[in-house]
């Protein structure tokens, strides 16, 4: 391969390297790991730091001049260059056409507001009661927030600008970089990408979109007047009428009943959209859909806006058709609620598909199944078929060619044991510092016992789904028991809708024995402790925020993390065909091939792990639990989990249960190999 400008290699991994000399005459060296193995991606991340270090070279040396401290014209200057340089590359994603540009814009929105509680003195990376509430008050809804919360943790904080680059500013500019210079440099920095993507969450604007230059147009918003920001559309000079749900035709709108050429006994005008309440509730009352409702009523509501929501007594099979084209039409991460307030036929025409992001056929296959129970509902009353034991509606009558649900193609990675190794190594477990400092090598001796610390351990050592473990309540888990256990079952933490949830299916009910290494690191006693609280969940640090919860939770404030630290010591295994990455469920992948074996009863792991047995004497005959009760056969899948399950926490000693406040709690911050 040839020669990466700019970089070197030492022991596989790529660093980049450069020298420049300033108009006083000094030589810095610069050199910054690249974190990679790979010349690829080493060639793409030296180029884009060459290009960072001209603009910092060129902005030093252009103010190297002036005085020996921050006047306001240098301050500006700073804030300008880093505006127009942020705005320029904001502008240029969005001309890309990878990405949804209304996507986009929600991005910029929730950035631009982390980045302005960032440059703030004296935050966190953590949102407070008071920010959440102006944040509400700013125009942004719950999930917004939750985005803002994360952006402000992983992206936007004040460890986003290094203090390696802004000393080296605070020295071209003739500076002593001391404390004071290099706080006041990053809120300039700070605060000029607020107002970056600030502006660049008004690119769709009419004005914008029509202007020669769209980066002058952007500039020409900026806040006067040290205007609040606000996302809230301005409200109308004059009382407007009531905009329909979904864009009607106007050919239907006066459309009235009797019609007798339709499918139907009775022509219904009633449009779909206004009986989904209608089929939700009837659905539930029969059995069909007893949780999860708003997925149902998700695609529900997808119909209706592909369809143009037209009165029931004109439906036909050519809108059958239709939904399931656009089902095929519509990118995977393609979210279609944010457009039902425009025509989706316009929509469709900025949707790009490729086979990296094309919908799975099950999925397609899901949302057919939920419209077919829809008809059925309805084919009871307004969508009753004429023609007598007929289908008015077929949406199961589609025929999709050979697939299979997870394909060597599409599968994601597992995780060997030396990667949970590595894992179980990280400062969270040796010891580290406290609130988003818990991946922080050198951070302190302190040890915490939480959802961050127990949760990886029970899913390698249990082989458990990410939502099971984290959506145990403190009396599933039986320590006294002869064989200490816990018990994967339906609850209210893990339910919706006022229904108990949990179970996958029914295999998945079981009881899993504890490993003793989950025992010799202090489960128990952690388990006492969270009781101690008066807590319900286990982890009940997953459950203070209703927007996410439980596993979801955790991916958000944890898991990403605790990735990145085994990223910074070896290479994370990944699809080369999908580009998928090993995450979380990858970890269930692992501890199913530790049974991989010939040796290995198939039937034992099918229980462990919760799958459905096979053969007629594992389905019909075999009943061990019930002739032999279950503290034998407890014990019997203890010493068979512990005989297959390689061991990778014999190097963590057990520490006593810390506890830090439950907002604190899993709040991990990002890896860090040195202490701050």
């Amino acid at each position: 391969m040839p020669k990466i400008p700019f970089s070197s290699r030492r022991a596989g991994r790529y660093y980049f390297r450069r020298r420049v000399r300033l108009h006083d005459g000094k030589d810095i060296h610069v050199i910054v790991p690249l974190s990679t193995c790979d010349g690829q991606e080493a060639r793409e991340r030296a180029a884009i730091l060459a290009a960072q270090f001209d603009r910092v070279r060129r902005t030093v040396n252009a103010y190297f001049k002036l005085d020996q401290t921050i006047d306001p014209a240098m301050l500006k200057g700073l804030f300008e260059s880093e505006l127009r340089h942020c705005l320029a590359a904001f502008v240029s994603e969005f001309h890309e056409g990878v990405r949804d540009p209304r996507a986009l814009v929600a991005i910029h929105r929730t950035h631009a507001s982390a980045y302005d509680i960032a440059q703030r003195p004296g935050t966190g990376n953590e949102l407070t009661d008071e920010q959440r509430q102006k944040l509400a008050a700013a125009g942004h809804d719950e999930f917004a927030i939750e985005w803002v919360a994360c952006d402000l943790d992983r992206y936007c904080s004040k460890d986003s600008v290094g203090d390696d680059s802004l000393a080296l500013m605070a020295e071209g500019l003739g500076l002593e970089p001391t404390d004071a210079i290099i706080g006041r440099l990053r809120h300039i920095h700070l605060q000029a990408r607020a107002e970056a993507h600030r502006l660049a969450a008004h690119f769709m604007d009419e004005d914008v979109q029509s202007a020669f230059d769209q980066e002058e147009a952007l500039l020409a918003k900026r806040r006067r007047g040290g205007e609040p920001l606000t996302f809230v559309p301005p409200a109308a000079q004059d009382p407007q009428p009531v905009a329909p749900p979904y864009p009607v035709d106007p050919a239907v709108a006066g459309v009235e009943a009797g019609r007798d050429d339709c499918l139907f006994k009775t022509y219904h005008a009633t449009r779909f959209g206004a009986v989904i309440p209608k089929v939700l509730r009837l659905a539930r009352a029969a059995g069909h859909w007893n949780r999860g409702l708003a997925q149902y009523e998700r695609v529900l509501h997808t119909f209706a806006w592909v369809t143009g929501d037209k009165p029931l007594g004109d439906y036909g099979h050519s809108d059958v058709a239709k939904f399931k084209n656009a089902l095929l039409e519509m990118p995977r991460t393609y979210r279609p609620s944010k457009d039902f307030q425009r025509p989706f036929d316009e929509v469709l025409a900025t949707l790009k598909v490729t086979q990296a992001n094309a919908r799975s056929v099950n999925t397609i296959k899901r949302d057919l199944s939920y419209m077919s129970t829809a008809y059925q509902i309805l084919a009871e009353d307004e969508w009753a078929p004429k023609a007598a034991n007929t289908k008015a509606l077929d949406f199961a009558g589609f025929k999709f060619g050979k697939h299979k649900k997870v394909s060597e193609k599409t599968e994601r990675p597992p995780w060997t044991p030396e990667h949970m190794k590595c894992l179980f190594s990280a400062p969270i477990w040796t010891g580290g510092g406290g609130h988003l400092r818990r991946l922080t090598a050198g951070a302190g001796p302190a040890v915490y016992q939480d959802a961050a610390y127990w949760l990886p351990i029970l899913l390698y050592y249990t082989h458990a789904t990410l939502n099971e473990i984290a959506g145990l309540r403190t009396d599933e888990v039986h320590i006294d028991d002869a064989v200490p256990n816990l018990v994967i079952k339906n609850n209210d933490l893990r339910g919706e809708d006022g229904v108990e949830g949990g179970e996958k299916n029914i295999k998945r009910g079981r009881m899993i024995p504890l490993h003793h290494e989950i025992l010799r690191l202090g489960f128990a006693e952690y388990v006492q402790a969270i009781r101690a609280e008066g807590h319900t969940a286990l982890f009940p640090e997953l459950y203070l925020n209703q927007a996410r919860i439980g596993g979801h939770q955790f991916r958000n404030i944890a898991w990403g993390h605790m990735r990145d630290w085994i990223g910074l010591h070896m290479p994370i295994p990944v699809n080369v065909m999908s580009g998928k990455q090993a995450d979380m469920h990858s970890i269930r992948s692992l501890g199913s091939s530790f049974y991989a074996t010939s040796e290995a009863p198939d039937l034992m792991r099918a229980d462990v792990m919760g799958h459905a047995r096979s053969g007629t004497n594992a389905l019909h005959y075999s009943k061990r639990t019930k002739t032999h009760g279950v503290d034998k056969v407890l014990a019997e899948y203890k010493a068979f989990m512990a005989r297959w399950t390689d061991v990778a926490t014999s190097h963590l000693q057990p520490h006593p249960v810390k506890l830090l406040p439950i907002n604190h709690r899993s709040r991990t911050g990002k890896p860090r190999l040195k202490a701050l």
